[in-house]
């Protein structure tokens, strides 16, 4: 289980980076007509990469819930204040730095936070809009679920059904309250600890979600008829879009986790395993990485709809995944760095794939 834990986190945080590559264009690329990279694009950042975080919701709240009863809410949510929002803190004044420099130099201040309180709190702590670095987003969210998380234990141990009940209805109406950006999140984290609380073994886990492949083939088909028929997806009615949307991410959800039961058993499964203790560092930089080197990238490949920007489309993922590894080799020889970036996970100490498994990484910290 450990194993795919840690491949899990590993292949999701690798997904969603796809979903940060900057098209350069200001219309909505999803409302072009449908070639084949088209499609391709709309798999891999509308379909996987966005679907992907429900699954580290899961995996988040099933982790928790131990922390909790041999922890204490009290100690598990100082932890999480040094796990979860000093890196949201440190990554998001990092950006500030470079978005200064990057106005001086090319007096280009477009990106820059808005300077009112409120906007300096956003800008850092994203209340109420994105942060600087927005996929940071989910940081703030999943330190939100920890801080409920001691009345969901409560909760989900009296009556399950009533609290699911309760996170469904804040999932299709609760957009506009600021608790968080994205309410979904709360419900993928319940059935995490859920799951963590009926004590499902691996097997039998892997037999209930496999009926859920059926329903995931039917949502990526209509999800690929909206692509294709160019229906504007963001202006669907709120509520039919939010169920489309989640019962996607649930159905994606337990597609994704069945894949590391086959990755597991493959030589590219232990690559990821490997590769997990930076899946962290690769989280909170790769946006950074891709607003920059963007900028260089789509003057020489074009923005989406030219003939070479799949070049840039591909090869900037691969391009953060080398950043993450140089980078966390870099900050781990100081302390202060490797705390405020990287939750003061360094280098990792060479251990067998089985062992590597249990760190602690972005899911590490939602252990």
């Amino acid at each position: 289980m450990s194993q795919r834990v840690a491949i899990a986190r590993t292949l999701c945080i690798a997904f969603m980076t796809f979903v940060h590559v900057q098209p350069g264009i200001a219309e909505n690329v999803y409302d072009r007509e449908a070639g084949f990279f088209d499609i391709v694009y709309f798999v891999l950042t509308r379909l996987i990469g966005l679907s992907s975080v429900s699954l580290l919701g899961i995996v988040s709240g099933y982790f928790i819930v131990s922390s909790l009863v041999k922890a204490g809410p009290a100690r598990v949510l100082a932890a999480k204040l040094r796990t979860l929002v000093v890196p949201l803190v440190s990554w998001n004044a990092l950006m500030l730095a470079l978005l200064v420099a990057y106005g001086v130099l090319s007096d280009n201040w477009r990106d820059m936070l808005q300077a009112t309180p409120l906007g300096i709190a956003n800008a850092f702590l994203a209340l109420t809009e994105w942060p600087l670095v927005v996929p940071l987003w989910f940081l703030r969210d999943l330190f939100v679920c920890c801080l409920v998380s001691p009345l969901l234990l409560l909760g989900l141990r009296r009556s399950a059904p009533a609290v699911f009940v309760v996170l469904v209805a804040y999932t299709l109406f609760g957009t506009d309250w600021y608790l968080m950006q994205r309410p979904q999140l709360l419900l993928f984290f319940a059935i995490g600890m859920w799951l963590r609380l009926a004590d499902i073994g691996e097997w039998p886990l892997d037999r209930v979600l496999r009926p859920f492949l059926a329903g995931l083939a039917i949502m990526v088909a209509i999800f690929l008829a909206l692509r294709i028929e160019r229906v504007s997806i963001g202006e669907m009615n709120e509520t039919l879009r939010i169920v489309l949307d989640t019962l996607l991410r649930v159905s994606m959800a337990a597609g994704c986790w069945l894949l590391t039961g086959v990755l597991r058993r493959s030589r590219f499964g232990s690559l990821l395993i490997r590769f997990e203790p930076y899946a962290f560092f690769l989280f909170c930089s790769h946006a950074i990485v891709f607003v920059f080197g963007g900028i260089l990238l789509r003057r020489v490949f074009g923005n989406y709809g030219s003939e070479l920007y799949p070049v840039s489309f591909f090869i900037q993922p691969v391009i953060a995944v080398v950043a993450a590894i140089v980078g966390l080799h870099l900050i781990s020889r100081f302390a202060a760095l490797t705390f405020f970036l990287n939750a003061s996970k360094g280098l990792p100490v060479a251990t067998p794939p089985s062992s590597a498994a249990n760190r602690n990484s972005l899911p590490q910290q939602t252990r």
